[in-house]
This record gives C-alpha cells, sequence and structure tokens, in this order.
C-alpha cells in the first residue's frame, strides 16, 4: 500500500524513510490538529528506550508549507549507533534506520531509471536539420534545403516525452560528473551513465556553423501514448540547429568537465572531451552566434534559456578564461540559471569574487519553515529546491540545514509523508509516473524522482488536462493553500521525471553520503 494513514489520527510522524548517517543532524517533524506540547517521544531499540523527550512549544502551521494547525520537531541527533530504530509518540510509530551508507541503493535506482530514458529512436542516425525561420526569438523552425541529416541517436529522452534537449543532456552529465568529482567512492557506477551522455553531446558540433540544440519537436505531443520503437516519427524527427551561446556554453561545460574527470580513466576520451569543449566554446564566442535558441510550441515554450553569461561563464571557468566572465548572483538554481555552478567553480579556483557572489545567492536559500525548504511552489518545485540544496551545500562546504532538509524532504519528511522517489525498498514511496514507456510496458518507474508539490493555483489551471485526475484523495488534508501533491500518472506537472532531477538528485546523495573509500573497492566501471 503507498499510504499507512490512520483517518481518525490527528498526529502524524514525518521522518526520512531512506535513514540517516551516524553523525549528521537527525530532525522528525510532527504535525498535529491540536495542541499536544508536553506529550512524550520515546527512540526504542529492541524494545528499549534509548532516547526520550518532551515536546516544546508548539509551532503554528502557516496553511503554505504545513496544512496542519501545529507541527514540532523530535531532534535525536545524538543517536549516532547504526541500527534500527522505533520512534512513537502519540500511539504512533515510525520505523528509524541509521546506517554508514543509507543512499548508494538509491543512487543505483535513480541511474536504473537514467537507462530507461536512453533513445531508442533508431532513426535519430538521420535527424533532418532544421534551423531558425526568421529571428531566433519567434521560436520558428524550418527544414534546410537542400535536405540534409545528422546522426544524433544516443542521448536521453528528457523526461515524459521523447524530445532530446541539448540543454537538459548537459545539464544532467554536468551534474553526474560534478557528483563523481564531489565524492569518488560513492556510485562509481555514475560514471558509465556520465560517458553515454557525454558522447551523444560530442555529436552535438559536427561542423564549424552546425550546432544541435534539440531533436525532435512539439509534433512529439500529438502522437498519444506509444514505445520509442514503435513512433510513427522515427526516422522523420528534426535536429534543430543554431549557433546559440547557452546551449554550446553547458555543453562545453560539460565536456570539459567529463575531460578532467576522465583523465585517469579513459586518457583517449578524455581527451576527445576537451578537444571538442574548446572547439565548441570557441565557436560560440564568435560574434555571428546568437544568446540563445528554442523551439516555440502550441502551448509552451520548449525550454527558453534567454541569457547566456552564466553557460559561458561556466565553460570558460573550465577553459581558463574565468576571468572574462562574472556571472551574477541568481534567484533559484534550475536548468536555465547555472551562475552558482560557475561561481562555485571559479571560487574552487580562488577567485574571492565568485565566491562572494555564490555565498549571497544561496543565504536567499535560508528560510525558516517546518522542512527547512529553500524556496516557494511553482512547476518542478522539488528539482528546483535540490538545487538549491546543492548548490548551499557546497558553498559552505558542509551538511547545511537547507541542505539537509531538502534530502530528508525526497525521502518522506514531508507534509504527505510519501518518499518522492520510487522505490520498494521505501515503506512509503511514490508509485506513478507520467511517462509513457512505463505506462505502456507496466513497469514499475524505479528510481523516478517527482517533480514534488505543485503550485496550487497553478495545478489548478491546468488540472483539467488530466485524464483521470482524481478530485479527493487521501493525500489532501496534507496539501495547503500555496501547494498540492498527487501520486497520479496522468499529473504531468507533478509526476513528471526529468535527467536534469535525476542529475540533481545523483548530486544531492553525492554530497551526503561518507567520502570514505569502502573495504573493497572495485576497479573502474567498463563503461558501454
Amino acid at each position: 500500500m503507498l499510504l499507512s494513514l490512520n483517518a481518525h489520527s490527528a498526529v502524524w510522524l514525518r521522518i526520512n524513510q531512506a535513514g540517516y548517517t551516524p553523525d549528521r543532524a537527525k530532525i522528525a517533524v510532527v504535525l498535529s490538529d491540536s495542541n499536544i506540547t508536553g506529550q512524550i517521544w520515546e527512540l526504542k531499540s529492541g524494545g528499549k528506550t534509548v532516547l526520550s523527550g518532551k515536546l516544546g512549544v508548539a509551532k503554528k502551521g502557516d496553511n503554505y508549507y504545513v496544512a496542519q494547525p501545529f507541527y514540532y520537531t523530535i531532534d535525536f541527533t545524538s543517536a549516532k549507533t547504526i541500527g534500527t530504530y522505533t520512534l512513537e509518540l502519540s500511539g504512533e510509530s515510525e520505523q528509524i534506520r541509521i546506517s554508514a551508507d543509507p543512499y548508494s541503493l538509491f543512487a543505483k535506482q535513480a541511474l536504473a531509471h537514467l537507462k530507461a530514458m536512453r533513445s531508442r529512436h533508431s532513426g535519430d542516425s538521420a535527424a533532418i536539420v532544421h534551423t531558425a525561420k526568421g529571428a531566433w526569438q519567434a521560436g520558428a523552425w524550418q527544414e534546410v534545403a537542400p535536405r540534409r541529416t545528422v546522426d544524433m541517436s544516443g542521448g536521453h529522452y528528457d523526461a515524459g516525452d521523447y524530445i532530446k534537449f541539448t540543454l537538459n543532456e548537459a545539464y544532467l552529465a554536468w551534474h553526474i560528473l560534478a557528483a563523481y568529482q564531489e565524492n569518488p567512492y560513492f556510485a562509481p557506477e555514475m560514471l558509465d551513465e556520465a560517458k553515454y551522455s557525454l558522447d551523444y553531446l560530442l555529436k552535438t558540433f559536427p561542423d564549424e556553423n552546425t550546432f544541435i540544440i534539440q531533436v525532435g519537436d512539439a509534433n512529439d505531443h500529438k502522437q498519444g501514448w506509444r514505445l520509442p520503437e514503435n513512433d510513427a516519427l522515427n526516422g522523420k524527427r528534426p535536429a534543430l540547429c543554431a549557433i546559440s551561446r547557452a546551449h554550446m556554453g553547458s555543453t562545453a561545460a560539460a565536456l570539459a568537465l567529463g575531460s578532467q574527470v576522465f583523465q585517469k580513466i579513459d586518457s583517449s576520451a578524455a581527451t576527445l572531451y576537451a578537444s571538442k569543449a574548446k572547439a565548441i566554446y570557441e565557436r560560440a564566442k564568435k560574434n555571428d552566434a546568437q544568446p540563445s535558441a528554442f523551439e516555440r510550441g502550441p502551448t509552451n515554450d520548449f525550454y527558453f534559456d534567454q541569457t547566456d553569461d552564466d553557460n559561458m561563464a561556466l565553460a570558460a571557468a573550465y577553459l581558463g578564461e574565468g576571468s572574462k566572465y562574472a556571472p551574477v548572483p541568481g534567484y533559484w538554481v534550475s536548468w536555465s540559471e547555472w551562475n552558482s555552478f560557475a561561481n562555485h567553480v571559479l571560487a574552487e579556483q580562488g577567485n574571492e569574487a565568485a565566491k562572494n557572489r555564490l555565498l549571497f545567492e544561496v543565504s536567499r536559500y535560508e528560510k525558516d519553515n517546518a522542512w527547512n525548504a529553500p524556496g516557494d511552489y511553482t512547476w518542478g518545485t522539488l528539482h528546483r529546491w535540490i538545487g538549491m540544496a546543492n548548490a548551499h551545500s557546497r558553498a559552505h562546504k558542509d551538511l547545511t540545514a537547507p541542505f539537509l532538509g531538502v534530502l530528508d524532504y525526497v525521502f518522506g519528511r514531508n507534509n504527505w509523508g510519501v518518499a518522492m522517489v520510487a522505490s520498494h525498498n521505501l515503506p512509503n514511496s511514490i508509485r506513478n509516473i507520467y511517462n509513457g514507456i512505463y505506462r505502456l510496458t507496466g513497469n514499475f518507474p524505479l528510481g523516478a524522482l517527482s517533480e514534488g508539490p505543485g503550485d496550487r493555483a497553478m495545478h489548478n489551471d491546468i488540472k483539467k488536462y488530466f485524464e483521470s485526475f482524481m478530485a479527493h484523495t487521501p493525500l489532501d488534508k496534507f496539501s495547503t493553500a500555496g501547494a498540492v501533491f498527487y501520486d497520479s500518472a496522468d499529473d504531468f506537472m507533478i509526476q513528471e521525471a526529468t535527467i536534469g532531477g535525476q542529475g540533481d538528485f545523483l548530486l544531492m546523495l553525492s554530497i551526503a553520503s561518507p567520502k570514505t573509500k569502502p573495504k573493497a573497492m572495485s576497479r573502474s566501471p567498463a563503461f558501454r
């Protein structure tokens, strides 16, 4: 069962279902319909109480982050011994795990989802070149004459559709590589997926005047549910091409980082990544390059990144020209804002101005709410929060409160008590993802990360498009005036996993895990 909610209960415990490392802060959140200040909580092991305490003064629910009238925190940080415990309060209980390695299993599962998202469109080996029709700001495209094709086989589908976006592929590759650099002993099999992604990015620049920003277009959304190998568009998909600095900067940055990471693992691949990174970056600096490019679809623009300074700044930081750019602090971290990535790399190289820009940016993520959530609700809330949390932790070189808050939120310490990553190894995780492959095969979406709670007003505006939207579920009790959450495979606002979100998640797990060499360290993984 997804939910184990007692309809008559007035108290709910919210914890990280995956578990905790021994030395980190450990905070449970208690939601209540009534004031239960002073009630006794106990942490038990084998039936014996190892910690106990009284609930302090209640904090009032704000109906934005918390729907219930009252909430409390239980601090059991002093429990450090590895093992399984039970947290008990008011007749409610939750199992607590303390482990030296709570998260590598979920990294493997997140990688399983990425493998499921690997492209199976054989016809992309001859994708049809399209260029902008008119000014790039119009977002319109046309096939070139005479017809020309490029080999764009490989890569990952972005989300629930089958379009491949270079911006998002570069984002994914960069995050996996950053996760490896952050913690080389954590899930080294990540490098297999990184190489798969990098090898696709190599294809985006086949000649001096061609750069592919996207494969597939809005027609993908008109085909209904089908498996990639049964797609009527296979062999007919366009490759949208533009000398776009936003895309080229991101791609050059990912390839340049790939060169660093693979130098001691696969030197020939590293040399190839470095050469292509430099070529793409140098081409993007020429006068005829444009800031960005995108497709304007019937209902929305496809990943419109209208700024290029941040993308180019990250590439420059790896290619020895970091001083050419000073990326301004962003408001949030997402696919469209690489500011904190660039400033972090520059800060690591000793650039004090970049360090100050980074610290200013992440200071905006320090918010006082029940979950230590670093921002407001939107579309793709959780993916953005993870990006913010990662930036905050890396800037301060510590497992900060915003970081641990979002980590715990992902694994169930949230309003709904639902772990936001699909896993049979979690007692109460999501079970549904908006995705044609899982829908048609019936496969469980192992390792897929939910986009998390959605802004209520935004969700109300589009819920008419959900084929079997449920008007009421047991989760409604925990939704607020600001946010809703549903575990529905038809809800593309909340339950459409993205490759960018998977990359953010892998980096988060890498940061959260101990940076120590396992006792039986296997040799470097083989690459497919």
